[in-house]
């Protein structure tokens, strides 16, 4: 019997990347201890941003910390106690922030989204999946004249990087947003950015058609991985190990934990979101909106609105904070008028590296070891685009993408 691939993580990357690999005709080995989208990809904004092509280490974001910190109801927070532990991180985001290098990251960012769409409506091509995704764009408004100028400014860089976008006056917001009742300076609509109707469901049923077609989901832990020269020839789990072929490292913030175990360093950080869900019908929206001054988005799914977004940095292994679930709350409040209380809240911790560029690709030193991890707030996003290039990497040894840019060892080796 032929080795698996083993795929270490069963969020939405790991599950798509275990997808891709068994339509491609290999026996896969998806691993992970927790129930498949259960963890961070249970409660992401369902919004496949192909919009986001720059990187949020960037001057003008690390400039306007210490507005946001000031403002109670902003879109970031800094646990205090927290801090010591992250100015490693702090220091390596400052570095990433040089233009030359946000440039070259645009760039990087810019090249897998632009296939984003495509790549979901390929990993979905089934009668019961291809619904979970759906094709109606979405919007970002402002709300200030400073907001226009930067969204303006977002605008040209985006649309230099083959984004289609319309801008929207004021007047054309009101027409096309009716339930927005706040005064707004205007917009964009992007009719190529698509949404999940409920990315947790979309990663369960990925991962159950997967297991329908052959393919074997264990739920335990990787404690460790056996080498055998420059392979890596078993995963460990409790009680024993299972022989692989070749493993892709895609466990979120558990990769820093195992990355040692292939000789490179992933500095990942918990950044924190929260969400709050909105019964059905409390605010009907076309599509995903998206207000940037405030930090958060407003998505339609089958079970009400999902309002996500905030940063919450060092805040790991410590207790939620739900008053910043309760802000998107209040946030909807002054947009939309009023809407009821939540019928759910959640948190989460995105795995996010300090130059907001996911680590995809091979190992330098390992012949048969990939990773995929660190995909900040473009998980959902970059999931089956970070699925076909690994799975063509695997199978033909051309990825099809650039992916220096996203070197796993480019933080350093063990």
């Amino acid at each position: 019997m032929a080795k698996p691939v083993a795929v270490i993580g069963a969020g939405v990357v790991g599950t798509a990347c275990a997808r891709a690999l068994q339509r491609a005709g290999r026996p896969v080995l998806l691993v992970d201890p927790a129930p498949p989208g259960s963890v961070c990809s249970a409660g992401n904004a369902g919004h496949i941003a192909i919009e986001q092509v720059q990187p949020l280490a960037r001057p003008e974001m690390i400039a306007s910390v210490p507005r946001m910190l000031a403002n109670p109801l902003g879109p970031l927070t800094l646990r205090w106690r927290g801090l010591p532990a992250m100015l490693p991180w702090f220091l390596r985001m400052a570095a990433a922030s040089r233009p030359a290098r946000v440039e070259a990251g645009t760039a990087a960012l810019a090249d897998l989204l632009r296939t984003a769409v495509a790549d979901w409506r390929r990993l979905l091509d089934t009668p019961s999946l291809a619904p979970l995704l759906r094709h109606e764009g979405s919007f970002a408004v402002t709300e200030s004249e400073a907001g226009r100028k930067a969204a303006a400014e977002e605008a040209r860089i985006m649309a230099a990087h083959g984004v289609r976008l319309e801008s929207l006056s004021p007047q054309e917001v009101a027409a096309r947003l009716p339930s927005l009742s706040a005064s707004v300076t205007g917009g964009q609509f992007f009719p190529e950015t698509a949404h999940a109707v409920e990315p947790q469901r979309l990663v369960r049923e990925l991962a159950a058609r997967f297991a329908a077609e052959g393919g074997e989901i264990l739920a335990q832990p990787v404690t460790g991985l056996r080498r055998e020269g420059g392979r890596i020839a078993a995963i460990e789990i409790p009680g024993g190990e299972r022989a692989v072929d070749s493993i892709i490292l895609s466990a979120g913030l558990a990769s820093a934990r195992l990355a040692p175990l292939l000789g490179i360093r992933l500095p990942l950080t918990a950044e924190r979101g929260y969400h709050a869900m909105l019964p059905q019908g409390a605010v009907p929206l076309p599509c995903p909106v998206s207000f940037a001054e405030r930090g958060f988005i407003a998505t339609p799914m089958e079970h009400g609105t999902r309002l996500a977004g905030t940063v919450e940095l060092g805040a790991a292994k410590r207790a939620p904070d739900w008053s910043r679930a309760d802000i998107l709350v209040r946030h909807a409040r002054d947009l939309f008028g009023p809407v009821p209380e939540p019928s759910s809240r959640w948190q989460g911790d995105r795995p996010t590296l300090p130059d907001y560029l996911p680590a995809i690709g091979p190992v330098p030193g390992l012949a048969n070891a990939l990773v995929a991890t660190g995909h900040q707030h473009l998980g959902l996003t970059l999931a089956a685009v970070t699925a076909r290039v690994l799975t063509a990497l695997r199978t033909t040894g051309a990825p099809g993408a650039d992916l220096r840019p996203f070197d796993p060892a480019r933080f350093g080796r063990t």
